[in-house]
């Protein structure tokens, strides 16, 4: 938008001059010109004799012999009559020399300034008045003694013009030509010496320097083109003038190439310097001849269109790199050509334009860029604003960080102070774990010790019930023997009581069958005698029984005490030596049962062999009277009905014994089996001891690290206590 209103008021501007463009009259004087080199006397008069001379066309150029030459143009002017009757000006172009301008021989005016102090300013067009009394009759001599510090100058058309034209070339054409320049210059001089300060502040901000520079000379240019008077000698102001035009356009390069970050700086940099340098030295080295200073002005204008055309691919890239700050210099750049171009339009046809806008090409650039710059600028502080306002909001988060600080540090204290009296306290609680560790090693080692001595004993009780059960084996192949071998007696008193019958019937057969009857008595005891023998050693079973029942109660009292040691490890093992101790029980209670029914046939035998010994006794008295005998036999019958009636229960007993014999075989068994499975639990209980001992050993080795880590976190401790200190002194400042 502040672009549409600019043109807007240049629009407005270039206007003005048109609104009255109708009132304006300028009538061209170009023929009739003559020439003549060299600083003549009277040649302003108008009897003067020209006829000599040179004629020239106008517009064109005159070759003069040297630099620094005076010559004289003369013409004899016709009045138009549209000027006829009133003031009339004389209008001498944008002429690159000084002269002095008389009418009929009358001084006018002067264009510049003669020598000693020779100056011309080709930007400027001037009207001179010609006195109305020269012009009444409608004829006007016209001579302009000129100098020009040059080998070859240029003259523009001349015209005559009325007031309307003369205030126009007054007030704006030299507006726009030269005064505008000035503004221009003092513009640019601002804003190259703000740019300057800007560089002051920040060293490292080469792109504001190479701006500030360019601006600078770039004043200096403008200067040169929009001063009526010089300040120092006419033609170094105009070499330095112009020299720093090219010098401008170096530095906005580098300028261009800072700001928007272009490649291939170094090498720019070094072109840009010969260029400076070089053509700063070929403009001082022609500070006499001001055709030489064109010639050399004309030449520097190649790299001045060069950097031209690389700044606009600089800016396009950026552009296409969406870099905000690009657009700005592109119109610039855009309108600077247009400017160029109109420039080379009236240069090429051969007219003298309005204005010359090659100062607002580069003035437009210059503009632009300052704009980008601003724009940038602004983003910056805006940017600025947002860092202030978040840096107000950071010092306020810090005001409440500091305070919380405070109160961290001497919660960091406390915590300090805490830490180390947990840190002591876990330091004791290690010391302590660690000798309960040692002290369940060596729990645990003589619970190992206990285990291999249980399970030496495990392993001799169960050799102890496989011997008893051998033993079973053969005390029950026993009590089956003496079971028959009852039988055999029952038989045999069987075979007694029909031997009585029939000694009672037979008589006469007495003496053989008392005979047979004391041999069968004889062997009857020998059986009895045998029987006994056997009921004793069935009752020395019994004892031995009975005695590994105690011992195997004992042993399984051992290991539930054991077991209740070892705790969960050993619960198991506590359970079978619970089950050792009913089996124990239960042996005990089977072999007290055996030894009552072995007291019962230990009676029984000895009363049957005490009634042997009494039938054999009989028998000895048989032989003495049969009466007797026959009494005793049948007291015998009497009693071998009881011995029979015995003899039954002993085989009955008998039967009974082997019964229980095969039980206690099967129950002998069956204590194998949990004996065995003991020592499986045993083993097992063994390798968990192992284990115990391991992560004894662990918890030990654990707590030594844990003793280690509680030194560290002691120093931590202290470390922490330090920095609480330290931020409090901190902010106690």
């Amino acid at each position: 938008m502040k672009y549409r209103y600019s043109l807007l008021v240049l629009f407005i501007v270039l206007s003005v001059p048109e609104s009255n463009a109708q009132d304006r009259v300028s009538m061209p004087v170009d023929s009739g010109w003559r020439f003549a080199a060299g600083n003549l006397q009277d040649a302003e008069h108008t009897d003067f004799d020209d006829s000599g001379w040179d004629a020239i066309g106008i517009p064109g150029r005159l070759n003069l012999s040297g630099a620094g030459q005076y010559f004289w143009l003369r013409a004899d002017l016709t009045i138009p009559e549209s000027l006829q009757g009133r003031p009339v000006w004389f209008e001498t172009g944008k002429a690159v020399c000084a002269f002095d301008l008389y009418a009929d021989g009358i001084y006018c005016g002067t264009r510049g300034g003669m020598p000693p102090d020779y100056f011309a300013r080709p930007q400027q067009n001037n009207a001179i008045l010609l006195p109305s009394n020269v012009i009444e009759d409608g004829h006007v001599v016209i001579a302009l003694r000129a100098y020009y510090n040059g080998s070859e100058t240029f003259l523009p058309g001349f015209n005559l013009v009325n007031a309307a034209q003369a205030t126009f070339i007054t007030h704006f054409q030299n507006l726009f030509n030269m005064r505008v320049y000035i503004i221009l210059s003092f513009i640019c001089l601002f804003l190259g010496s703000y740019f300057i300060a800007q560089f002051i502040a920040r060293p490292n901000d080469r792109a504001s320097l190479f701006y500030a520079l360019s601006l600078i000379f770039i004043a200096t240019y403008f200067y040169d083109m929009g001063s009526e008077r010089t300040l120092i000698d006419g033609l170094v102001q105009r070499a330095v003038g112009r020299a720093s035009l090219s010098a401008s356009l170096g530095f906005l390069m580098l300028f261009l190439m800072k700001f928007f970050g272009a490649p291939g700086y170094r090498l720019v940099r070094a072109v840009v310097a010969v260029d400076i340098i070089g053509f700063g030295i070929a403009f001082m080295l022609n500070l006499a001849d001001d055709s030489a200073i064109n010639t050399v002005f004309n030449l520097s204008l190649l790299p001045v269109f060069g950097v031209i055309i690389f700044g606009v691919l600089i800016v396009i890239k950026a552009a296409r790199r969406h870099e905000r700050d690009a657009w700005p210099i592109l119109i610039g750049l855009l309108a600077g050509v247009g400017f160029g171009i109109h420039d080379i339009v009236y240069q090429v046809s051969g007219k003298d334009p309005f204005a010359w806008l090659q100062g607002f090409t580069f003035f437009s650039l210059n503009l632009s860029v300052f704009i980008a710059m601003s724009s940038r600028a602004a983003r910056a502080q805006k940017d600025l604003d947002v860092y202030i306002r978040q840096t107000a909001e950071q010092r306020d988060r810090l005001t409440e960080l500091v305070s919380s600080a405070e109160t961290l540090a001497g919660e960091t204290s406390r915590v300090a102070k805490a830490l180390d009296e947990a840190v002591s306290g876990v330091a004791e609680a290690a010391a302590r774990s660690a000798n309960e560790a040692g002290a369940i090693g060596s729990s645990v080692e003589r619970q190992n010790r206990t285990l291999a001595a249980a399970s030496e004993a495990v392993e001799g009780l169960i050799a102890s019930i496989r011997s008893v059960n051998a033993e079973l084996e053969t005390e029950a192949e026993s009590i089956a023997k003496t079971a028959g071998e009852t039988g055999s007696l029952i038989e045999g008193f069987s075979l007694v009581g029909e031997g009585i019958e029939g000694a009672a019937a037979f008589s006469a057969g007495l003496d053989s069958l008392t005979l047979g009857g004391r041999r069968d008595m004889e062997l009857l005891a020998s059986a009895m005698e045998r029987v006994k023998t056997s009921s004793s050693e069935i009752l020395g079973v019994v004892d031995a029984v009975n005695d590994f029942a105690e011992r195997t109660n004992l042993l399984a009292m051992n290991a539930s005490i054991e077991a209740a040691h070892a705790g969960i490890a050993g619960r198991g093992f506590g359970v079978i030596a619970q089950e050792i101790k009913k089996l124990a029980s239960a042996s005990a209670e089977r072999a007290s049962r055996i030894g009552v029914i072995a007291s019962g046939i230990d009676g029984a035998v000895s009363e049957g062999f005490n009634l042997s010994l009494q039938v054999k006794n009989s028998l000895d008295k048989v032989a003495e009277g049969a009466a007797e005998t026959a009494s005793r036999v049948r007291d015998a019958s009497m009693r071998m009905s009881g011995q029979r009636s015995a003899g039954t229960r002993i085989a009955a007993e008998s039967e009974a014994l082997a019964a229980s014999a095969s039980r206690m075989r099967e129950e002998a068994i069956r204590q194998s089996s949990f004996s065995e499975r003991v020592s499986g639990n045993m083993s097992e209980l063994a390798a968990v001891a192992t284990d115990v001992g391991r992560a004894a050993a662990d918890i030990v080795a654990r707590n030594t690290e844990l003793a280690s880590q509680s030194e560290a976190l002691t120093k931590l401790a202290a470390r922490a206590r330090e920095t609480a200190e330290s931020v409090a002194r901190l902010m106690a400042r």
